[in-house]
């Protein structure tokens, strides 16, 4: 199966993809991104991540391809490629002619790449480790300014681990590429939609899922401590679906309600099959 990919109107192969220097995301990380998991051929929840995609470069003073531009790009990939199973990147890209700070203008770039993935069919388990979240202040924006998170990642892997746990000042915020919440008697409990965090598209599925069982909902900053008292620490990302943590930091988690984040996971993989019959 062979990955493709569209920068401004034209299609090539993945690897044989070229952007000029003067798209802004090569120099200074200028750009925004979202990611769409896609089964069947269609996209999962197109809609939620291009509203987030679009917020983003408005806040960072892009000016918008069109929606339909967008779609049109993505549906003419999904049958160039043939993929069945996917991930959709999309990128908004600032546009220059020379390497300045400052803009020119505000027109983006468009780039979005297709390539083949692996949906996973069951909760998978992960181990962890803490770190200083030493980040820019625009968590909440989806650039593509990526460096910190990079390195996050190649330091929990030669540590043994499968993900890295953000702590700022004592209180736990998101991990280097997903979201990260608590259950404990029966509630979950998630990080305040501030600036220190992104909004998840998938976490927000798992609060709709939670209160379709019954289970409540409190949104609040929870220290690092409350990490070892929970019982069960949930990892949540476009691609990954949901991850429960077994282990933090070399310690091994208690995981006092087995059944229930199995439960949830069932649920959200079923809406996903739903949605892309």
């Amino acid at each position: 199966m062979i990955d493709y990919a569209y920068y401004n109107g034209i299609i090539t192969p993945y690897d044989a993809c070229c952007i000029p220097l003067s798209d802004r995301s090569i120099f200074f990380g200028d750009s925004v991104y979202d990611v769409i998991l896609g089964r069947n051929k269609t996209p999962y929840q197109p809609e939620e991540h291009l509203e987030r995609l679009y917020a983003n470069a408005a806040s960072i003073g892009l000016i918008l391809p069109s929606y339909d531009e967008v779609r049109e790009a993505i549906e003419s990939l999904i049958r160039e490629s043939g993929a069945t199973d996917f991930m959709l990147y999309i990128q908004l890209s600032g546009y220059g002619y020379r390497r300045t700070h400052a803009r020119a203008d505000n027109r983006s770039n468009l780039l979005i790449t297709l390539t083949e993935t692996h949906i996973p069919e069951k909760l998978c388990y992960v181990k962890a480790i803490t770190e200083s979240d030493s980040r820019h202040a625009y968590c909440n924006v989806k650039t593509t300014d990526l460096l910190p998170a990079v390195l996050s990642a190649t330091g929990a892997e030669a540590r043994g681990a499968d993900v890295s746990i953000f702590v700022k000042d004592g209180y736990v915020t998101e991990c280097s590429a997903a979201n990260i919440s608590l259950l404990r008697d029966r509630l979950l409990i998630t990080h305040p939609l501030d600036s220190s965090i992104l909004p998840g598209i998938c976490e927000r599925n798992l609060v709709d899922i939670c209160h379709g069982l019954g289970i409540g909902h409190e949104v609040r900053p929870f220290g690092e401590d409350e990490l070892f008292l929970a019982d069960a620490v949930l990892v949540t990302s476009t691609t990954k679906l949901i991850r429960q943590c077994t282990e933090i930091n070399g310690k091994e988690l208690v995981m006092n309600d087995a059944e229930l984040p199995n439960t949830i996971f069932s649920l959200m993989w079923k809406d996903l099959a739903d949605k892309t019959r």
